[in-house]
């Protein structure tokens, strides 16, 4: 079997043009009970070969459970149109919190770049919830396209 019909790599610049693109995917966590994953919106920022995520927590949060556990996380997007187009990047690394007072140009970068991931996805009113910024610093990446 030809390795071009699961498609062919992505390079540096289509990877990175592809993150800016998206600005959303699917983030998920693990530990050694089992894994969590939830719809995310995020911003590439290029210059820091970064995504800028803010994380919201309140209630019974499962999200701070597995981030408590470690920091070790896995950001997947997909654009899919038909067999013969689609691309895929998957970003692995570890989750910091920012400190927007220290790095106000991150919540720019989010704006320019996240697409929302839902309107409706608290199941609780926005004051109760607490907003967290956080950049995924990149230890891999990987992305895949179909044959042109």
């Amino acid at each position: 079997m030809s390795s071009e019909k699961y498609g062919v790599v992505m390079d540096e610049d289509e990877i990175a043009d592809f993150l800016e693109a998206q600005g959303i995917g699917t983030l998920s966590m693990g530990n050694e009970t089992g894994g969590y994953g939830i719809p995310m919106s995020f911003g590439y920022d290029r210059a820091g070969d970064r995504c800028l995520l803010n994380l919201s927590f309140g209630g019974d949060d499962t999200k701070s459970e597995y981030l408590k556990e470690g920091n070790q996380v896995t950001l997947s997007t997909y654009e899919w149109h038909d067999v013969d187009e689609w691309r895929s990047v998957v970003v692995r690394g570890t989750l910091e919190e920012v400190s927007i007072a220290e790095n106000p140009h991150v919540a720019g970068i989010f704006a320019a770049y996240s697409k929302l991931a839902s309107r409706d996805v608290f199941q609780q009113p926005l004051e109760e919830l607490d907003f967290e910024w956080y950049e995924l610093q990149i230890e891999d990446v990987h992305g895949r396209q179909a044959v042109e």
